[in-house]
């Protein structure tokens, strides 16, 4: 196999099961969802996210055990402590009219400060609430409430940038991006992702990666997953990888990724669009 053709099957060993940039948003990944403690069924907090804002809504239940409602608009912190995304603002307690009255404007809105809230995201997937209200304070670990499983087969089009290092030959550390045709299948827990490309010396070149999807809210995970190359009727590589923050959207779906083969380590996105056809 030549030098050429080998960096470039490395690569694409990685980007074939990933689609569009991770950064949902253009601030992070976007921590939109509604967030909940497992153990601690009954609460939660909803998030929606905008670029580096977040309006975060909070259900919860006062000492005589009715419910409260609490909202809050967050920004980061500066500096972002190391290893977390950290949002704070002030909660406020909103007071207004009954849901059945004649019109919403009488009596008009009442809005009061209670406290402050801050969100700090130690992954995509899990972090840490902590608010205060008329001087009790209150620390929760939350997670993205699992709900329904999306389903992302179909066939995309897209491409990946990805950066190689640790490579057996050091020439073959850097940046480097593929695009091509992505086919995406779903079995159970599973879910198979093929992707077909022509490389430069135009040799047909098929990537094959299977392992098991989680859906944690509205983010996926494939974790221990396993990957194949052929270029022709030649095995070309084999490895493993890990999906992070897989967001699924109608058109299309979009993850972080690691992985590592018998010549590389990889770390990048992939970036996929619906297909038109076959979809």
């Amino acid at each position: 196999m030549t030098h050429p053709l080998r960096r470039l099957l490395a690569l694409l060993a990685l980007g074939v099961a990933f689609a569009m940039p991770a950064r949902a948003t253009t601030y992070s990944i976007d921590f939109t969802d509604i967030w909940w403690n497992a153990a601690e069924s009954g609460w939660g907090i909803n998030v929606a996210q905008r670029s580096n804002i977040i309006f975060a809504t909070l259900f919860v239940y006062g000492a005589d055990n009715t419910a409260r409602w609490y909202s809050a608009t967050l920004v980061p912190v500066s500096p972002q402590p190391s290893g977390l995304t950290r949002f704070s603002g002030q909660l406020v307690r909103t007071t207004g009219p009954w849901f059945g009255a004649p019109t919403f404007t009488t009596p008009p809105i009442g809005i009061a400060p209670v406290g402050n809230m801050t969100l700090s995201f130690n992954s995509p997937v899990t972090g840490t609430l902590e608010y205060d209200v008329d001087g009790v304070t209150v620390r929760k670990d939350i997670a993205r409430q699992p709900f329904g499983t999306e389903n992302i087969a179909g066939q995309y089009q897209g491409g990946m940038i990805a950066i190689a290092s640790q490579c057996q030959n050091p020439t073959n550390n850097g940046v480097a991006d593929i695009r091509g045709t992505m086919v995406a299948s779903m079995t159970g827990v599973g879910a198979t992702l093929r992707a077909n490309f022509v490389i430069s010396i135009d040799a047909s070149s098929i990537c094959t990666f299977n392992g098991p999807y989680v859906q944690i809210g509205r983010m996926a995970t494939i974790s221990g997953g396993t990957f194949s190359c052929v270029v022709g009727t030649q095995q070309a590589n084999n490895g493993t990888f890990s999906m992070t923050a897989l967001d699924a959207q109608v058109n299309g779906f979009h993850a972080s990724f690691t992985g590592g083969d018998q010549f590389c380590t990889y770390n990048g996105r992939f970036g996929g669009t619906r297909d038109v056809v076959g979809n």
